[in-house]
């Protein structure tokens, strides 16, 4: 039941620009709205999303953000905001599909862009730092 929620979360969320609400990822997968808000706690404490401080609503679900962030995404007709410069190019990766990414990552805010294609990644020579090792990232999810 968790995969069959996880998945459908993902589907949604690509195709509506947006995570579903609980109401609607309980619909989708004929559960009570008890039973999907579970599931989506069990998906949250195995670090498969992100849920908000309130638990009712989902942040993240890896690549995708659901708040707006620095880094877009353009598949097709829609943008997506992924959480950061490393999960930017994970989403035309995860719908294996063409992509143009925006970034405002300098400390001035100019705006970066750069392409994937036929899953290569077309940009000018730039550098991306984490100023935290990967074994941080969840000390502090939202922040990193």
């Amino acid at each position: 039941m968790d995969q069959a929620m996880r998945l459908h979360i993902y589907r949604f969320w690509c195709e509506k620009g947006r995570p579903p609400g609980v109401a609607e990822n309980a619909r989708a997968c004929d559960l009570a709205e008890t039973a999907a808000l579970a599931a989506w706690r069990r998906l949250h404490d195995a670090h498969l999303i992100l849920l908000e401080a309130d638990g009712d609503r989902i942040r993240m679900a890896n690549p995708l953000s659901a708040v707006p962030t620095n880094y877009r995404v353009r598949v097709g007709q829609h943008w997506l905001f992924a959480n950061c410069a490393w999960d930017a190019p994970g989403i035309p990766a995860m719908l294996q599909q063409d992509a143009v990414i925006e970034a405002r990552c300098s400390p001035h805010g100019e705006l970066l862009r750069c392409a994937v294609r036929d899953g290569e990644l077309l940009a000018e020579e730039a550098l991306v730092h984490f100023a935290l090792p990967f074994r941080h990232w969840y000390d502090d999810l939202v922040e990193t």
